[in-house]
């Protein structure tokens, strides 16, 4: 039987921990390349990108359907089962690869005759375009399905690698080859994302067949029943959650129109780097709490959801202090043309308090996840689509990016106070005490975030002093609590 004590959760989450880092380092560099694009290309064509690609993505989901994070949960218990070890990866890929393929094949069919026109935001693309953009769905289909095995299989650091920063960085870095070799630019970017999934792909297949040396790709194995009824919940669940994900930015683009898609987009990318912390986090998580028993949950959670809630929190406080310093010079990495009067205090500000409060309070969702309740997130997901589409069909207008951002907070605000109400019905509050200190970080970095921007101007010289010395309690707080230890047990 395998191992299933606090030890060897211990063990796994301060691995995923160190690939965490690795990966927040390297994502760094993920977002400049993005941006390098928004000012090589220009705000009206990176907004159309941006858009289309983030359209793209949640087809890929709709193609997935769940079954990524529904091997997070079957395949450790393969050994357990004594099933084969790479028992349904299989059986996903084959209907992954027939629902994108299918997918593909209406949007490019569709495309010659024009359909794409009855959107707004596309019928500026033509037929070419949307097709390249459509070639993407299969490969990146595939890419989620395997980088989920992986994470299945504890291996999490191949999506932080490929998934998460490499597809990001490559595909941009194509785009700006194909530029300076005169490519059409309208052209450069949906081939350099397609060419970037492609390679990544290529990668996967080879660690797949070195995670699983028995996998045999061609044959007929059928779906497991036990996994189709855990992942079709989960389906639902994060196709509603991936147009969740992206309506203020398709609303942006509907309302206001492609040159403000695109300043917002660069916000969104900045601000995204707090959100990828948190999502770092979810498939070490769930796995953790799927594996516990109703006794270790009542001993073990708690310490082990802090421990994860306390990493993410601290790792964004970091990063968030240097966006509320110094929000302009982040901005101008785009170009002065991405810099309006709004945009670095009023957008990114209220972008990054809500990815800080979901970076506190929102592992809750992994936690209802990992105990097999994929039909609440399911349902808050539609419920906050709804919320989140009339509070920017009523804010966007009033009071253009700033409420898309605004609505953005309020919509996961609400769905934080949800799941923990929930989880508490459950019976299971999983904060411990001490992480009272993450929350009194967030409160003071709000103060320090409208202080800067009404009452006192400091000057760059002041604010480096600043971000030098919160950086140095941060890492007192980490010190402090115990979170660089191997064991990290229930704080007193």
């Amino acid at each position: 039987m395998a191992d299933n004590t606090i030890q060897t959760d211990q063990k796994f989450l301060m691995k995923g921990t160190f690939f965490t880092f690795l990966g927040m380092v390297l994502k760094v560099l993920a977002p400049i390349f993005t941006i390098v694009i928004a000012r090589v290309f220009g705000k009206e064509i990176f907004g159309i990108y941006v858009s289309t690609q983030l359209l793209v993505l949640t087809l890929c989901r709709v193609a997935v359907f769940g079954f990524d994070y529904g091997l997070h949960r079957y395949l450790p218990q393969n050994k357990v089962c004594n099933r084969p070890e790479h028992d349904g990866i299989v059986g996903s890929l084959r209907i992954t690869a027939s629902v994108a393929v299918l997918i593909t094949v209406v949007i490019c069919v569709g495309s010659f005759f024009g359909l794409h026109r009855l959107s707004s935001g596309l019928e500026m693309l033509s037929p070419l375009e949307i097709s390249l953009y459509a070639l993407s769905i299969l490969p990146y289909s595939l890419l989620v399905l395997f980088g989920g095995a992986s994470e299945g299989n504890r291996r999490p650091q191949y999506k932080i690698f490929i998934n998460e920063f490499a597809l990001s960085s490559l595909a941009p870095i194509i785009a700006l080859g194909l530029h300076f070799l005169h490519f059409e630019d309208r052209l450069s970017l949906p081939l350099g994302l397609f060419v970037a999934n492609l390679l990544g792909l290529f990668v996967y297949i080879f660690l797949m067949n070195y995670q699983f040396p028995k996998l045999k790709w061609f044959v007929k194995d059928k779906i497991p029943q036990e996994l189709l009824r855990f992942s079709l919940p989960i389906g639902f669940s994060e196709i509603v959650g991936a147009f969740l994900l992206r309506v203020d930015l398709w609303m942006v683009l509907a309302l206001i129109g492609p040159e403000a898609a695109g300043v917002y987009a660069v916000m969104v990318t900045i601000s995204n780097g707090l959100k990828v912390i948190r999502r770092s986090y979810q498939p070490i998580l769930t796995p953790v709490v799927a594996g516990m028993s109703k006794e270790r949950l009542d001993t073990d959670l708690k310490p082990v959801y802090s421990y994860c809630v306390s990493m993410v929190t601290l790792i964004q406080l970091g990063i968030g202090f240097f966006i509320v310093l110094f929000p302009e010079q982040v901005m101008m990495i785009a170009g002065k043309s991405f810099v309006s009067e709004e945009s670095p205090v009023a957008v990114l500000g209220i972008l990054m308090i809500g990815n800080l409060i979901n970076g506190l309070f929102g592992l809750s969702g992994s936690v209802i996840n990992g105990l097999g309740k994929s039909s609440f997130l399911f349902f808050l997901n539609v419920v906050s689509l709804v919320v989140a589409v009339v509070l920017n069909y009523i804010c966007i207008p009033r009071m253009g990016i700033a409420g898309a951002a605004l609505s953005s907070m309020l919509y996961q605000v609400m769905q934080c106070v949800w799941m923990n109400i929930y989880l508490k019905r459950m019976g299971y509050w999983p904060y411990e005490k001490y992480l009272i200190v993450q929350g009194i970080w967030i409160a003071g970095l709000t103060v320090l975030y409208i202080a800067v921007n009404t009452v006192c101007s400091l000057s760059i010289v002041e604010k480096v002093v600043v971000f030098a010395i919160a950086l140095l309690f941060i890492l007192l707080t980490f010190w402090k609590q115990g979170l660089s230890q191997k064991n990290f047990h229930k704080k007193k």
